[in-house]
């Protein structure tokens, strides 16, 4: 086979294996339209993998992180909400918070949900969140004409490139509720990283924040004009 009928193959798998369907990670009930004025979220104490990582880039924080979480993560709830919503951020008790499950695509998900719901307005229910720094490896298979850098390997016209990447990532199960009704309105798994070359920084917690906070509000009318 000639190095141009390859490319071709290897072009044409990419194609093939990339528009595969993706299960997504979230649901929105399509009858929830109306944005809410009052948001109750209530959450449970953040886990940290990386507690050294933390005394290095929050030291103030560190033996009270919900002192930096809470109004950081209100912070781009507000933002992405325009201010136009008031958010009321309480860490819970995990006794409080009640685990269920629901599917997506037959895919199973954890909802959870709290069990002191009361009044009006739309409550937001935060479990399992988890801040974890990671080193992935990624393999990427090619072809090129030039010559191989270090972290190559040649066979042939085949060329194997090896990525390390460092990421701080944060993920978290949520889901929202009415109040009133006790209806679930939106559930999902949603995860966020920052990736960093050697140390991580504060920025890199403040953006994993904002972007879970965003991909929390996605498809609801929280993040409609």
């Amino acid at each position: 086979m000639n190095s141009f009928c390859k490319i071709a193959l290897v072009a044409f798998s990419i194609v093939l294996f990339g528009c595969a369907p993706r299960v997504p990670n979230f649901f929105v009930e399509p009858t929830w339209t109306e944005k809410p004025t009052n948001v109750f979220v209530v959450y449970t104490e953040p886990v940290i993998e990386n507690q050294d990582d933390l005394e290095d880039d929050l030291e103030d924080y560190a033996e009270n992180f919900d002192k930096w979480f809470n109004p950081e993560l209100k912070k781009y709830l507000d933002l992405f909400a325009r201010n136009t919503v008031q958010f009321t951020l309480t860490k819970a008790d995990s006794s409080q918070i009640v685990p269920d499950t629901a599917e997506i695509q037959d895919t199973s998900m954890i909802v959870p949900a709290f069990k002191g719901m009361e009044g009006d307005g739309v409550y937001l229910v935060l479990s399992n969140i988890v801040f974890s720094r990671r080193e992935d490896s990624y393999m990427h298979h090619g072809f090129q004409t030039t010559m191989p850098n270090t972290n190559q390997i040649m066979n042939g016209d085949n060329i194997n490139n090896y990525y390390t990447e460092n990421a701080l990532w944060v993920s978290s199960d949520y889901a929202f509720y009415d109040a009133k009704t006790g209806d679930r309105l939106a559930f999902g798994r949603q995860s966020q990283r920052s990736r960093f070359t050697y140390a991580m920084t504060t920025g890199d917690w403040e953006k994993c924040v904002k972007g879970l906070a965003k991909k929390i509000l996605l498809r609801t009318p929280l993040l409609k004009r």
